[in-house]
């Protein structure tokens, strides 16, 4: 497929966005609303007639850039096959080859990710959601361009919260300053042509919230409230689940490990398309007084789960809680730690509560009410910062282990699509 095939189809305001490049375009909005494919079709053309020959794109990591530009449908491999190529160069850099002209890729996950860009000069610079990389590394970036013949600069950018510092700092300075060449192009779901009306149903019923806002409607939110406000005590069930018999699917014990704050055990399984919180374990060692040990939490494992000969679930805890793995392995159990990716988490979580898709056993009480009283972080939202309070989150972290660690992608597909 190539570039002026890929035009074909796409909405009106994409292929505005593709012709109206100037030295700085964006592409912001709802998630599967196209815009990411107008990017990649807008650089393609951009690099290919450039009278420039080196460029970079970056993405908050190397893997992320590749799943959502690189790869894929409508990636820029598919759109240039068989011209292009992802090698290295002499210094261990990853580069793609667009016939002769040369693109580096970097990840921009950390503080000290700009290092990377040092000593680079380029023609453009292509970044993927764009607010996921650290000020310092887009202050480094738009520098890399500043001698070029030809600078074009795009971002793509889901909607955040309003404070941020990408709002704050660059794009929404250049807009109310008129700045010439500066573009900025808002996407919704209306604008993927390619997406059915079923489809686009059955996304916004998996969000809700500021989350619904933000990815359905590609509107900038604050971090307030409730993170999952889509939980209520509906959701909450006494006895047995009816009809069902446990022991027919893996069990698994999510575990967020605590010494001076709460340890929490909770047994999780998935039922008929359903996450089962169906008992909980709590030591709240301010509350006891007392902090208890590893060996300890082994002890209460024991009488919680049974023996490791006995024991029929896997057990999932928080990766930096070392020591209670290595406890936990040595007493027998099987143990795997858990995915500690809190916003992927979360949004995965909050889905599953607005589709319906989780039942806690009323004897869970502190998962309940932690659920609850569980708020975005006021204060890290002013700064830009997207992050939850670091209260209340104990039991909801270790089920958010499970949800990140134990399903599948079937496990999560609603049971229609399956």
């Amino acid at each position: 497929m190539q570039v002026d095939e890929a035009i074909v189809g796409l909405s009106p305001k994409a292929r505005a966005s593709i012709a109206a490049t100037g030295w700085m375009t964006v592409w912001e909005g709802a998630i599967r609303s196209g815009k990411t494919v107008a990017s990649i079709i807008a650089w393609t053309a951009y690099v290919l007639q450039s009278k420039e020959n080196v460029f970079f794109m970056s993405g908050k990591t190397y893997g992320s850039l590749i799943r959502n530009v690189i790869a894929g449908d409508f990636g820029m491999i598919e759109l240039n096959k068989p011209d292009v190529i992802i090698t290295k160069d002499i210094t261990g850099s990853n580069v793609l080859m667009l016939g002769k002209k040369k693109i580096y890729l970097f990840g921009a996950s950390d503080d000290a990710a700009y290092t990377r860009l040092k000593g680079l000069t380029a023609g453009g610079w292509y970044a993927d959601e764009v607010a996921t990389h650290p000020e310092s590394f887009i202050v480094e970036a738009l520098s890399r361009t500043a001698v070029s013949r030809d600078r074009r600069i795009f971002w793509t950018l889901n909607p955040t919260v309003p404070s941020h510092y990408i709002y704050k700092r660059f794009t929404d300075v250049w807009e109310s300053k008129h700045i010439e060449g500066y573009n900025r192009f808002h996407f919704t779901l209306d604008d993927n042509y390619a997406m059915s009306a079923e489809r686009r149903k059955e996304l916004e019923a998996q969000y809700s919230g500021r989350y619904r806002m933000m990815y359905i409607y590609g509107l900038r939110c604050a971090a307030e409230g409730m993170i999952y406000d889509s939980f209520d005590r509906s959701m909450v069930y006494s006895g047995q689940p009816e009809g069902i018999n446990l022991f027919q699917s893996q069990k698994y014990i999510a575990c967020d490990y605590g010494t001076i704050n709460p340890c929490v055990f909770l047994e999780c399984q998935m039922i008929n398309g359903i996450v089962h919180v169906t008992r909980e374990y709590r030591w709240d060692s301010r509350k006891e007084y007392r902090q208890k040990t590893d060996d300890q939490y082994v002890r209460d494992m024991i009488q919680f789960a049974g023996s490791p000969e006995e024991c029929d679930s896997i057990i999932i805890v928080d990766p930096s809680a070392s020591s209670f793995i290595t406890a936990l392995k040595l007493a027998g159990f099987i143990v795997t730690q858990g995915k500690n990716d809190v916003l992927p988490g979360i949004r995965r979580l909050s889905s599953l509560f607005a589709l319906n898709r989780v039942r806690i056993h009323e004897s869970c009480t502190g998962l309940i009410s932690e659920l609850e009283l569980y708020i975005w972080d006021e204060k890290a939202a002013l700064n830009g910062e997207e992050k939850p309070l670091k209260t209340n989150d104990h039991a909801p972290d270790a089920l958010r282990y499970y949800v990140m660690t134990a399903l599948t992608s079937y496990d999560l597909a609603l049971p229609e699509d399956r």
